[in-house]
């Protein structure tokens, strides 16, 4: 069994795979890692590797710790490197680890080439080739940021929900419809021109907020929410035990 960690901006989600297919999921904020503990239960499990995606350095060392005491093995942190996915970009050192661990998930799963949009604390749009090359793609504020940017602009204490209509008729609506319709409409104008230049079928939508936009999304896609845990567990599963 392979245990996958994906330390995003924000959260923490942990996933124990049994071959293919995800076994158990667990998800903890990144600011209070230091109260993580794995579930007693956990122990029964046999896992024999470990691969962590982290665009987080700051708590490395102490997750790191934490899987070492518990499991008794030593995890792998996925890189540019050793992702087994061809990159052609400037600078690959700087791309975060999650883009390339989704196109890669997203390749071995469903092909390519493919267009992988990953919708949390920021949206990733990114292009894998008919080569199987990651060739780079676009980066957009995610909807907490989207909100939050408009919250403390306007002195708003709370965004309120409200159903989707033509017109915002208070502040609170009025946010909410831009957030839904102007973040979804950016998201496709980006992923049609992809379209359009490259003659793309695949499309992978994944991320926290990925089944909340799906709805408003205008294009054929397949949703894997822990895309990115599935990438860990398949670079994983390349490596000699």
């Amino acid at each position: 069994m392979n245990l996958a960690i994906d330390t995003g901006n924000k959260r923490v989600k942990i996933g124990i795979f049994r071959g293919q297919k995800v076994y158990k999921i667990l998800t903890h904020l990144v600011f209070e890692i230091e109260n993580f503990n794995f579930p007693d239960d956990w122990k029964k499990f046999k896992i024999k590797k470990c691969g962590i995606s982290s665009v987080y350095p700051d708590v490395n060392l102490l997750i790191e710790k934490k899987v070492k005491e518990f499991f008794k093995i030593e995890p792998v942190f996925l890189n540019y490197k050793n992702c087994n996915l061809k990159i052609k970009i400037k600078n690959p050192e700087k791309v975060g680890v999650d883009r390339i661990v989704n196109c890669k998930g997203a390749c071995e799963i469903f092909g390519f080439p493919v267009i992988v949009i990953d919708i949390g604390t920021a949206v990733t749009i990114d292009f894998v080739n008919k080569d199987k090359v990651f060739t780079g793609g676009f980066i957009l504020p995610g909807p907490e940021l989207w909100v939050d940017s408009l919250k403390n602009t306007a002195l708003i204490k709370k965004v309120k929900k409200t159903n989707l209509k033509t017109l915002g008729d208070d502040t609170s609506s009025a946010i909410n419809l831009g957030l839904i319709l102007g973040l979804s409409g950016a998201i496709e104008k980006i992923v049609f021109k992809i379209i359009e230049k490259f003659n793309v079928s695949k499309l992978v939508l994944t991320g926290g907020w990925s089944e909340k936009f799906s709805k408003f999304l205008n294009f054929e896609k397949e949703i894997r929410k822990y895309l990115t845990l599935e990438g860990i567990n398949l670079i994983l599963n390349e490596y000699e035990d």
